[in-house]
């Protein structure tokens, strides 16, 4: 049990979700998913609304954090409509519950863009923070028609080959695999001391790129619990070398032809979890011509950075978000 005074501390880095409207949207499976709405600052200036998923173990502060932080607002500023996902299982979207990457990627993904689609959108912009842009590869490749106009995805893995240790990582914690759910969330009890030592760390930030009320802040908000099946399905590719189906029956990676549209891969330079090499592979197997952009000193940006702060980092606000939207922009059209 926390003290009266770590009570206090938590509470003193909340934050706080106040987008223009929110919904709670039933999935053709029996969960629901949140969606959080920004409409476009002053005038509107594309017609295709932006939808933003979070990552694994994360929620909807992944990419709404604060005003500084949040990609959703920082494209409302810009005259987008943007929508803010959190998947099932956390947060505003219910309660956790049994899932499967798989269920996210068809179901989650699936409703989430037929709600933007009835507000009288014809197509969708995505932006996705590391399994964020998986979701949307694994729902395109298994609906290859689904009207997505372009894509942006953040530090997202389509290989682990290539990640020092991790292999090594998922054994360690294999037991935790086992669970229902792992809580991950539990974290959020530690923010007044940040983060914990170890590899889970270092995977997910490069805490030298971030401001220390931003890292205690993320602990304290952003965790979420991951779905057991989620987090196996997870290590089954770490130890396998796939992206596919939880039942292996589907494989993404050769599916991912069906990704057509624009899309660019923001990696970082020193990301342990998701290095250039494993994000740029998709290359490799989407249907178009991907924008590859490494977020590092040597490729002209002031920060190397890591995993999480591509998107909390110091700098991230002024030199990843305008990539974020410049590239939609060139992909959008008026209104």
């Amino acid at each position: 049990m926390l003290s009266p005074a770590a009570v206090l501390g938590l509470q003193a880095l909340q934050l706080h979700f106040r987008p223009d409207e929110l919904y709670r949207v039933p999935t053709e499976d029996g969960a629901s998913i949140a969606l959080g709405r920004y409409l476009p600052r002053e005038r509107r200036r594309f017609a295709e609304p932006v939808l933003l998923c979070h990552g694994l173990g994360a929620n909807r502060f992944n990419l709404d954090f604060d005003e500084r932080y949040s990609v959703a607002r920082y494209l409302a500023r810009r005259g987008f409509e943007s929508w803010v996902i959190e998947l099932r299982g956390r947060g505003l979207a219910g309660p956790p519950l049994e899932t499967t990457f798989d269920d996210q990627a068809r179901y989650d993904v699936g409703a989430a863009i037929r709600t933007v689609l009835s507000t009288g959108a014809q197509r969708v912009n995505w932006v996705g923070h590391s399994k964020g842009g998986l979701a949307v590869f694994a729902h395109l490749a298994m609906n290859p028609q689904a009207p997505v106009n372009a894509i942006v995805a953040i530090g997202s893995p389509v290989s682990f080959a290539v990640q020092p240790g991790l292999r090594r990582f998922i054994r360690t914690v294999a037991p935790l695999l086992k669970m229902k759910s792992v809580p991950t969330g539990r974290v959020s009890a530690l923010a007044m001391m940040g983060p914990p030592p170890g590899p889970l760390t270092r995977y997910m930030i490069l805490e030298s790129n971030m401001e220390p009320l931003v890292v205690k802040r993320s602990l304290a908000n952003m965790a979420s619990d991951i779905a057991g099946g989620v987090a196996r399905q997870f290590g089954q590719w770490i130890v396998t070398g796939k992206f596919d189906s939880a039942d292996g029956s589907f494989d993404y990676r050769a599916n991912m032809a069906a990704v057509r549209c624009p899309l660019m891969l923001i990696a970082g330079s020193r990301d342990l979890l998701a290095p250039p090499l494993a994000v740029a592979r998709a290359k490799d197997f989407v249907g178009t011509a991907a924008k590859v952009v490494v977020a590092g000193k040597t490729h002209g940006f002031a920060e190397d950075y890591g995993h999480g702060d591509l998107i909390l980092g110091r700098k991230a606000p002024d030199e990843v978000f305008p990539l974020i939207e410049s590239f939609l922009a060139a992909h959008s059209t008026a209104p």
